[in-house]
């Protein structure tokens, strides 16, 4: 599990905690983690565990703050965050509240080891009048506590979802991949297919040039290039050979068999 919280928050009789000194647990969690998801909690304007009139029990306008006149500046280790309410009337679950106050809950975020983290809240209600100050009962903390785990599990969530979109993505750019590979391979393909072809056609242009037919029946090969040398073989008509020698009026050539000697260049005729 990314996130791990205990199921419920930990009630203020099990940890020794009497009314108002608020709420403090340690977290299995890291700071960077659980400083997130107070973040989010303070930005959510609302103050959990307390309202005002009883036909509107959600407590909203609460601003996150950066400094408290009441718990004054904070210089121990750790992260401090405040989420201020003002003008709120008489406030339920702070103690003997009356008149129009403000309203402060304070988290105060410090890391214990590398996977652990501590974290504190504490709510008072300060009337703007008198100044007096009440506490909590612990219910504005403990509800405080039960949202932060409402964080957690939206911290979760986007997490997987964060984590399946780049699946996702991984997917999308491996078919792309695979799809550039087989685009190249077809050109190579085609690339070695048109030199295949350029190759014959250059074959058949050099085997123009340098083979005649001869489509005469009996054409004499000559043991030299004179009318009157010897003949060395009769060309059967339409014969290939192959010509090695090229001068005015005669062609040295090399017949199928493998005979070499000489036609007159009138006697042949180039291929088809």
């Amino acid at each position: 599990m990314l996130l791990a919280l205990f199921a419920s928050p930990v009630a203020f009789s099990d940890r020794g905690v009497t009314p108002g000194e608020g709420f403090s647990i340690d977290l299995p969690n890291p700071e960077a983690d659980v400083v997130t998801a107070v973040q989010a909690l303070i930005d959510d304007h609302i103050i959990h565990g307390t309202y005002v009139y009883e036909r509107e029990k959600t407590l909203n306008e609460a601003a996150a703050e950066t400094s408290s006149a009441y718990f004054g500046p904070w210089q121990e280790p750790g992260h401090v965050f405040y989420k201020v309410r003002r003008d709120a009337l008489a406030p339920r679950n702070f103690k003997n509240s009356s008149d129009i106050g403000v309203i402060t809950v304070r988290y105060i975020v410090r890391s214990v080891s590398e996977g652990r983290t501590h974290l504190e809240i504490k709510a008072v209600f300060v009337e703007d009048g008198t100044h007096r100050v009440h506490a909590s009962d612990g219910t504005v903390e403990t509800s405080e506590y039960a949202e932060l785990q409402t964080q957690f599990g939206n911290l979760r969530k986007e997490r997987a979802q964060a984590a399946e979109i780049m699946q996702k993505r991984a997917a999308v750019a491996e078919e792309a991949a695979l799809a550039r590979q087989k685009e190249e391979e077809a050109g190579r393909y085609q690339a070695a297919q048109s030199s295949v072809k350029t190759l014959q056609q250059r074959l058949n242009e050099l085997q123009h040039a340098v083979e005649v037919r001869v489509p005469s029946q009996d054409t004499e090969l000559k043991s030299a290039p004179f009318r009157g040398a010897a003949t060395l073989t009769r060309i059967p008509a339409n014969s290939d050979v192959l010509v090695e020698i090229v001068t005015a009026y005669w062609y040295g050539v090399e017949t199928i068999d493998g005979h070499r000697g000489w036609v007159r260049r009138d006697q042949v005729v180039p291929l088809p």
